[in-house]
């Protein structure tokens, strides 16, 4: 039996690399300027917040306590090999720092983007490999005025970066919730440069995706034709992501960050199998017919079969890649020309692919 390792760990970031299309992971910057990955806002405790915040922690004490460095994530072989691969995702999501630490808002992220630029800088990453996201609305004006070369995208709606329960957090992101509709955030988000939107499960599922101004989108019909006219190709990317909604936001596109990443599960709840790996090694024909075809107890075997003889994307021929693509960007509409969409596929999967990013690593394993 799988054990889940700690969210942000490295055990856990490696596992989401090796499991999935990729992993999504959390950056603040401690007390002496290192990069940390860490999620909540302080350390568990009594007393005073002050103290216990990330950013006014010394980089020893927060290394005794299990917290890793993204200076070493950056340096483990193993997980540094996937990420420049071309085949794997990699999203950074920059915490904003409690307001209790004092930190304008555009130099703590111009200082966050500089660190994360100068440890990748030797990588030699593939130019669709990694994107950095976070809440802040600076983020995009920012990395524009430094010169940031990886692609950025705004979390909608924003989360403020304080408050001890997630319901009071959520409710007081409800106005911009209710104000926003996906169409308007592709707009916006186009306008000023960025490939990819970041977004709540309820901008396209449930009954929320009504209460908003402006045009709703789905997963099916209309709704869902709404939603690939809206993106032209960008990327999606929402969260959470249960099970039994994988293969619909898979099919409308739509990557998922997600926390099933146990390895033992290789069934959905309505019975078909769970393929955890579709853009990083994607299925062909002869592997979707024995998978689908194949019986609980014989899946497991089968996708372990899948995993040891499928080539990664980085592997697959040229032909094979095209095929993908173009088939993806006539289903949702995407911009340009089918020349353009398979231009450079060795430098990764284009945005508007789908992809199941490992949350937090191996996913979440406390908190929200």
């Amino acid at each position: 039996m799988w054990t889940q390792p700690p969210e942000n760990s490295l055990l856990a970031l490696k596992h989401g690399m090796k499991f999935a299309d990729g992993v999504e992971f959390d950056v603040r910057i401690d007390g002496d300027g290192e990069l940390v990955i860490f999620h909540d806002e302080f350390l568990p405790g009594t007393g005073s917040i002050g103290p216990r915040c990330i950013e006014n922690l010394h980089t020893d004490d927060l290394t005794s306590k299990g917290v890793v460095l993204f200076e070493d994530l950056v340096r483990d072989d193993e997980f540094s090999e996937l990420w420049r691969s071309g085949s794997k995702t990699v999203d950074i999501e920059i915490k904003m720092p409690h307001p209790v630490v004092g930190k304008k808002v555009d130099d703590h992220l111009e200082l966050i983007l500089r660190e994360i630029s100068s440890t990748t800088r030797d990588m030699e990453l593939p130019t669709r490999s990694t994107i950095v996201s976070s809440f802040s609305p600076q983020l995009c004006k920012v990395s524009k005025k430094m010169g940031f070369e990886i692609p950025v995208t705004q979390l909608v709606p924003r989360i403020r970066p304080w408050g001890k329960y997630w319901r009071v957090k959520r409710a007081f992101a409800m106005p911009e919730f209710v104000l926003t509709s996906v169409p308007k955030i592709a707009r916006n988000f186009r306008s000023e440069g960025m490939c990819s939107i970041g977004m709540a499960l309820e901008y396209v599922k449930g009954w929320q995706k009504y209460t908003r101004i402006g045009q709703s989108v789905g997963l099916h019909g209309k709704g869902l034709e709404r939603l690939h006219r809206s993106l032209r190709g960008m990327g999606a990317f929402v969260w959470p992501a249960p099970l039994e909604l994988e293969d619909s936001l898979l099919a409308a596109g739509i990557s998922l960050v997600s926390d099933n990443m146990n390895p033992d599960v290789s069934s959905k709840p309505d019975g078909s199998y769970r393929w955890p790996r579709p853009a990083s090694q994607p299925l062909d024909e002869e592997w979707t017919s024995r998978l689908a075809s194949s019986t609980d107890e014989e899946r497991k075997d089968v996708i372990r079969e899948a995993g040891s003889s499928l080539p990664s994307w980085a592997d697959l021929e040229s032909n094979r890649k095209s095929a993908i693509i173009i088939e993806q960007g006539r289903r949702m509409f995407w911009e340009g020309s089918e020349d353009s969409w398979v231009e450079d596929l060795e430098n990764g999967i284009p945005w508007g692919s789908s992809r199941i990013i490992g949350h937090r690593g191996a996913g979440k394993s406390h908190g929200w």
